[in-house]
């Protein structure tokens, strides 16, 4: 009686593991983010537009990664722009893609923004 009992705790532990994706989770996420306006760079009409992208991943509910942030994106946005480069005029749209009902998903924060100097 008592080792069904205990077969039965580990069942129940086991299948709410599996069930909230609590195995491993390593993600960073956006929330608030106040973007430089034509005023505050030196603004050209020539200003490159750029597009940035950070994503998080999550495989099976069980294992989640990423950096969706708005840093991450903003890096990979500034990645082939010269060093003192900053983002004005700043939109950000979230983007979900989710594969055989949610088996594998992945949630990114694409950046727009146009490039300036300081």
């Amino acid at each position: 009686m008592r080792k069904r009992q205990l077969t039965t705790m580990l069942v129940m532990l086991v299948g709410s593991m599996l069930l909230s994706g609590c195995l491993y989770t390593d993600i960073q996420v956006p929330r608030a983010y106040r973007s430089a306006s034509p005023i505050d760079v030196k603004a050209k009409a020539t200003d490159n537009v750029v597009i940035g992208e950070s994503c998080n991943r999550a495989v099976l509910f069980l294992v989640a990664w990423g950096n969706g942030g708005y840093v991450g994106a903003i890096k990979n946005a500034l990645a082939n722009e010269p060093t003192g480069s900053i983002l004005y005029d700043v939109h950000v749209d979230v983007k979900a893609t989710a594969y055989v009902f949610g088996l594998y998903t992945q949630t990114c924060t694409v950046v727009t923004g146009k490039v300036g100097s300081v």
